[in-house]
């Protein structure tokens, strides 16, 4: 999430219209950005046909028209958003009552709902028919959770109760008309043939009360969900509020090892920072890395490398004109080919050669 925030707010100029644009000193650049902007078209488009043309002329040549027009509409779209958000947290819990399992977490319904699929999505459709045979003793208890949320259903919690209070059976809970159990399977012979038909059973008073009470939760739920759940592209201005580029998320999180190691091998001072490597950056030097250098070596090699020639030219670059006695030097040398050598090794670009016992296999080659 923080790399969410950084990402949205330090490369999109347009997040600068979140804030209050009457407070920033907003450059033209900023303004010609929303003008561009698909939304804007569809808005201008949408006033030229009703024929608001002044209005159109005011937003594409006044700036301070503009910022107040974008002001307005960010809070707009901001609250239908937060509306959204709600509709989800509302449906979430409306699953949490039923009793299959098969429930989306809060996440798919997020997902879908700023995809704009939720409103005709089959989770919301089962979810609905399932909450119409819910029994009155499971109701009661969503009911309560949603008057928490949505202070409208404060009514239907008192009526439900007063219904409930009333019953003369209280160790059985009440049913609706569309529970399973008031439907009963006739069987009919016609002509030979067994016909099934679903019959509905005679609904006590209290049942049909009960009923009344599902219906008008039921209606009332899908009228908030068909006003709250709109489709966030189909918002003026949704560009600004809605960030779901996927490129640089994908570029920090998803692995690349083998990149990785190949660019920190080819320029070794990108990692460790270091005036030696920075110097020699475009060569190759005893002030490096062993296993970069000897890197290097692989790299102009071919499918076979000798062993021997490969040691020479290591052992060339990394001989130092110093006082150090020749015997040590080279031990030294030698010491820092073999661990370089493995290093490469273990990384899996080179292996021994069956066809020659001095030849090593090259197996990877850069960037392939």
């Amino acid at each position: 999430m923080k790399y969410l925030y950084m990402t949205y707010y330090f490369s999109d100029p347009l997040s600068l219209f979140t804030e209050d644009v009457r407070e920033l000193k907003l450059q033209a650049q900023h303004f010609e950005a929303v003008r561009s902007l698909p939304s804007f078209k569809d808005h201008a488009a949408k006033l030229l046909d009703e024929g608001h043309y002044d209005t159109v002329e005011q937003l594409l040549e006044n700036d301070e028209v503009l910022g107040d027009t974008v002001a307005s509409y960010v809070r707009k779209s901001r609250s239908a958003i937060a509306g959204i958000c709600n509709a989800v947290k509302t449906l979430w819990v409306l699953q949490s009552f039923l009793s299959n399992k098969t429930t989306a977490t809060f996440s798919e319904l997020y997902i879908k709902a700023i995809s704009g699929k939720l409103s005709d999505s089959t989770t919301l459709r089962e979810t609905l028919l399932s909450t119409k045979k819910m029994p009155s003793n499971v109701m009661l208890l969503m009911i309560q959770a949603l008057s928490n949320i949505h202070p409208t259903f404060s009514d239907l919690l008192r009526n439900l109760r007063e219904l409930v209070g009333s019953q003369v059976d209280k160790a059985a809970p009440l049913r609706s008309e569309y529970d399973v159990r008031h439907n009963t399977l006739r069987t009919t012979v016609v002509a030979q043939k067994v016909e099934l038909s679903k019959q509905a059973s005679a609904l006590s008073k209290q049942d049909k009360e009960y009923s009344e009470i599902v219906n008008r939760v039921d209606g009332a739920l899908r009228e908030y969900f068909n006003n709250s759940l709109v489709n966030p592209k189909d918002l003026f201005l949704h560009e600004i509020l809605i960030y779901d580029a996927k490129t640089p998320h994908r570029d920090a999180f998803t692995p690349k090892p083998r990149f990785a190691v190949e660019r920190a091998l080819s320029s070794p001072h990108d990692y460790l920072a270091c005036d030696c490597c920075e110097s020699v950056e475009n060569g190759l030097s005893s002030s490096q890395p062993a296993t970069a250098v000897l890197y290097q070596l692989y790299l102009e090699s071919g499918s076979l490398i000798n062993t021997a020639d490969l040691w020479s030219a290591f052992q060339t670059i990394m001989t130092t004109d110093d006082a150090e006695d020749e015997d040590e030097k080279q031990a030294r040398v030698l010491a820092l080919f073999s661990s370089a050598l493995a290093e490469l090794m273990y990384l899996g670009m080179i292996k021994s050669s069956r066809k020659k016992a001095d030849h090593l296999t090259k197996l990877l080659w850069k960037g392939l």
